[in-house]
């Protein structure tokens, strides 16, 4: 049988990667839990050691009662058997106690792991559709089977259990082939039965491996499979509970279409297929390992009866090599899963090794009280990652301090484009911006980045109380907290929340929490900025989802709200943009016209004038 990936290519087993590729996630597991490794290897040989002591014990004790039958003797074994009993099931029951709490929490933990390398990457990164498929690939691995990192920690503490087991078995079998001075000769006591055993041990082994390993491989394309049929039916399991969606569902008649798109994904027969081929590997290797015990019991029996053991040695050797069998056998098939785990263990690390290529700059920005600042853009072209398009030509523009700056112009002209420069989301590709006649790449990014407050169109509100969604932190200033929500028009609101600031925004985690519509939540977005206090406000299109009265009143008190700070506001909306100083024009990717409102509509040829002409239609009453 030849095992194919997708890709038509036949699997090949690198064990010099699988080994480094374990090896780092034991790396990873160890960072998440200091002392899970060894907690687990401490709990792996008490399990494997507790049996093979009593297997021990019990053998001499058979020995001395078939024997000498030494009282003494009998006791002190008896003893050491009890207090050993005793003292395992302790360390066990203390150790088991403190893996089940780790455990309870390693898939959160996982989680967690992932969410701090997507926050801390470079925003080109995870601003790809790549990075996020990529990663969502992952965790619909680890929600399925526990693929890739999840592996190495799940079959851990077993791998070493079997392998303390293998080593423990094996002296236990260390008289085995001992040869006594007085004994019958035959063909079971010979060297020759003692080989043959050994044979048949290791074709054994051999062949269990191979099996485990076709195995591994008929799992790996299922389980290729089995993330992204998890995934569909997750999506429409969400779908079909989500509130938003019900109206949908109900009046565009979907049950029969989401019924079938549901049944397909569940029909899958590479499982029946598999689970028929697991079920005939352990079939086989349930027959080997008879053939295998069948002869032990054989070959250390006759050895009894030509006299080479006593009944307690007969005992530990036919417990011994039944164990060994059993553990070498365990050990194989933990490490076959480990090496097959090495391809999602690859896609892992991808990620993980993401490369920060964003240069992070030294200097210190110094926060002025004044906030006399000046940005400008020289001549700063972009091309986003991998593509061959320019969304910004050739765009030279100096902000002027404490001034409101308005971005106007059509879908794709390249004003969020500009924001995302600005704040350095991405760098240019050409050209530079500077801050105070410096280059912005040589500033400490985190410092560059606290100079900006940025409500972006697609903001995010957290299912957190509403003053930490504002402060973004767990310590709130309540009286800032207020007068930002205030200058947002949010304070009306706020009165008639029962928790005030501590009240929960949604429902995702508190039956209490209050779910906010588009304009509401657009207000606490504002604050937001607001809180920040940053010399620079962005705004993207910051009064979409309000509704003319709201709009009217945040621009009305526009000046009050951004007091001395510098402001950008982007919108398609140009009457919204009457109340800035200075307004700039964008049409593909370039910087066409700049102006205040009036200059810009005596130039009737231009682009602004075409924009508002176009909109202005719509407001104005025909025959009037």
């Amino acid at each position: 049988m030849s095992i194919r990936e997708p890709s038509g290519q036949t699997n090949r087993v690198d064990l010099g990667k699988a080994w480094s590729h374990t090896k780092r996630a034991f790396g990873i597991i160890r960072e998440l839990y200091p002392g899970y490794l060894a907690l687990s290897v401490t709990n792996s040989l008490t399990q494997a050691v507790q049996p093979l002591s009593v297997l021990y014990l019990s053998a001499r004790i058979l020995n001395e009662l078939a024997g000498s039958r030494d009282v003494r003797l009998i006791g002190i074994y008896v003893t050491i058997a009890v207090v050993s009993g005793f003292l395992f099931s302790v360390i066990r029951a203390f150790i088991g106690r403190r893996l089940a709490v780790i455990q309870s929490t390693f898939r959160q933990r996982m989680y967690f792991f992932h969410s701090e390398k997507h926050m801390a990457m470079d925003f080109v990164h995870a601003d790809k559709s790549s990075t996020n498929e990529l990663l969502a690939d992952i965790e619909a691995k680890i929600n399925g089977n526990d693929l890739g990192i999840p592996t190495v920690y799940w079959r851990f503490p077993n791998l070493s259990r079997q392998l303390f087991g293998a080593i423990g078995s094996g002296v236990l079998l260390a008289g085995l082939f001992r040869v006594p001075t007085s004994y019958s000769r035959n063909f079971a006591t010979s060297p020759a039965a003692s080989g043959l055993l050994g044979f048949l041990v290791v074709c054994s082994m051999s062949f269990t491996f191979w099996l485990r390993h076709k195995e591994q491989l008929m799992m790996k394309e299922v389980f290729e499979k089995n993330p992204k049929r998890n995934t569909v039916i997750h999506y429409y399991y969400q779908y079909v509970q989500a509130g938003a969606a019900a109206k949908d569902i109900r009046i565009y008649a979907q049950q029969p279409a989401i019924r079938t798109i549901m049944e397909k994904w569940l029909v899958d027969p590479s499982w029946p297929r598999f689970f028929h081929y697991e079920g005939m590997v352990s079939a086989s290797t349930a027959a080997a390992n008879a053939v295998i015990g069948g002869s032990v019991y054989l070959f250390i029996g006759l050895r009894a009866l030509a006299g080479m053991y006593g009944i307690g040695s007969v005992l530990q050797y036919v417990g011994a090599v039944t164990g060994l069998v059993e553990h070498v056998t365990g050990l194989i098939n933990e490490s076959a899963a480990l090496v097959a785990n090495t391809m999602y263990l690859d896609a892992a690390y991808t990620y993980l090794d993401l490369p920060d290529y964003k240069y992070k700059g030294s200097l210190t920005t110094e926060k002025r009280s004044d906030n006399d600042y000046e940005i400008e853009f020289r001549n700063v072209s972009f091309k986003y990652p991998g593509t061959d398009t320019y969304a910004l030509r050739d765009f030279s523009l100096k902000f002027n301090v404490g001034r409101r700056l308005a971005v106007v112009g059509m879908n794709g002209s390249g004003k969020t484009t500009m924001v995302k420069l600005l704040c350095r989301l991405y760098d240019p590709t050409e050209g530079e911006i500077t801050l105070n006649d410096i280059d912005i790449r040589k500033y400490d990014h985190k410092e560059y980045m606290d100079l900006f407050s940025v409500v972006f169109q697609d903001f995010k509100l957290f299912s957190l109380s509403l003053g930490q969604n504002l402060a973004a932190s767990t310590e709130v200033d309540r009286a800032r907290a207020e007068m930002c929500l205030d200058k947002a028009g949010f304070l009306d609101r706020l009165r008639d929340l029962p928790l005030g600031l501590e009240t929960c925004l949604y429902k995702d985690f508190d039956p209490a929490g209050v779910t906010v519509s588009g304009g509401e939540a657009q207000k606490i977005a504002l604050a937001r900025a607001l809180y920040k206090d940053a010399p620079f406000i962005v705004l993207d299109e910051p009064t979409a989802a309000l509704d003319p009265i709201a709009e009217y009143e945040v621009y009305s008190r526009f000046n009050e709200i951004i007091g001395d700070k510098t402001a950008v506001f982007i919108s398609h909306r140009l009457s919204s943009c009457r109340f800035c100083d200075d307004i700039i024009v964008l049409h593909e990717g370039r910087l066409v016209q700049r102006g205040s409102h009036e200059e810009l509509l005596a130039d009737e040829g231009g682009k602004y004038a075409e924009l508002w002409n176009a909109q202005a239609q719509y407001y104005v009453t025909e025959g009037v």
